[in-house]
């Protein structure tokens, strides 16, 4: 654990409840005698930060005095500290820890930023802890063996884009092709979509020459630059119907299959759509009939056509692809 966070967590333990406020120097002095040697500055910093990181529960007033302004702190609430994390939980910890792991395209960048301390305590609390260490080796996350980690995304460029999400800025971005490099201005984001481990942006582009290419969707990780821009319009696209024309998708179909029994068992242990039923095809030994409900979808189409006549026929609907 850093020493920085180390002192964090002796400064949240420090702070008093409501009523009983200590200054920046009160808490230098008494981290001075638990021998941490820090300056004033350092600790008005971590202060700061943790004021940023836990706003509803650390409180600071500024008074005037004979020396000028002090800052005077104290908790206002426990919740939202995770205070199981921070007093060495255990379970807590395993927990966060374990969570981690794919943590990353799923929160925005701030937020693994802010969270970074908390995971580190909780890493160091796991490691210590006999029990954690067996789950952890008992509970073993695989990724895609295809897509065994999600490609970096420039911190900036991600930045950036949350930002104009959340304050409706309009998007210049410089994107890597196959063949080079492309500008697309003025365009309006939507929402970011995770979809097998690859963060993307969905964005309109109204200055797009044609419909097909008004509803962007951009991988994170090919975006080169990003520069935001105050913008006075809205999106007119629906986001839902938007995500739906940039996958491809149409509407849910009743999808009816005979599998021959290698791919039965693997559908049985991973199935597929909703509501999926097995069957014994009882006119044709060693085969099943699968009925599903699912999306219409390039991916659902792709996994059909890597399947040959030996493994798979699809019965309903008859054109599919």
């Amino acid at each position: 654990m850093s020493d920085q966070l180390r002192r964090q967590i002796e400064i949240l333990r420090l702070l008093p409840r409501p009523g009983l406020a200590k200054s920046t120097g009160d808490i230098h002095k008494e981290l001075k005698e638990r021998d941490h040697a820090s300056s004033k500055r350092t600790i008005e910093r971590d202060l700061e930060n943790l004021l940023e990181v836990f706003p509803m529960s650390v409180h600071k007033e500024s008074k005037q005095g004979t020396n000028g302004r002090t800052n005077y702190w104290h908790l206002t609430s426990l919740k939202g500290l995770l205070p199981e994390t921070l007093l060495n939980d255990n379970d807590a910890a395993l927990a966060l820890t374990m969570l981690k792991q794919q943590a990353y395209n799923r929160l925005p960048r701030s937020v693994v930023k802010r969270l970074d301390s908390l995971w580190q305590q909780a890493t160091t609390t796991a490691e210590t802890d006999k029990r954690a260490q067996q789950w952890m080796q008992l509970i073993q996350y695989l990724p895609d063996p295809m897509r065994p980690e999600s490609p970096p995304i420039d911190g900036d460029v991600q930045n950036t884009i949350e930002e104009a999400l959340t304050s409706s800025d309009a998007l210049d971005l410089t994107i890597a092709r196959l063949d080079g490099e492309t500008r697309l201005e003025g365009l309006l984001p939507l929402r970011l979509l995770l979809q097998e481990e690859i963060l993307y942006l969905l964005a309109e582009y109204p200055s797009a020459p044609n419909m097909d290419e008004s509803i962007q969707l951009l991988p994170l990780h090919r975006i080169t630059k990003a520069e935001a821009r105050l913008s006075f319009d809205d999106s007119s696209l629906e986001p839902d119907l938007a995500q739906s024309f940039a996958l491809g998708m149409e509407d849910s179909l009743r999808l009816v299959i005979r599998v021959n029994r290698p791919l039965a068992e693997a559908l049985f242990n991973r199935p597929i759509g909703r509501d999926q039923r097995l069957e014994k095809d009882s006119a044709n030994p060693g085969f099943f009939v699968v009925t599903t409900f699912i999306d219409n979808s390039p991916q659902l189409r792709r996994w059909l056509e890597r399947r040959n006549a030996k493994e798979l026929e699809i019965l309903k609907p008859s054109r599919l692809i």
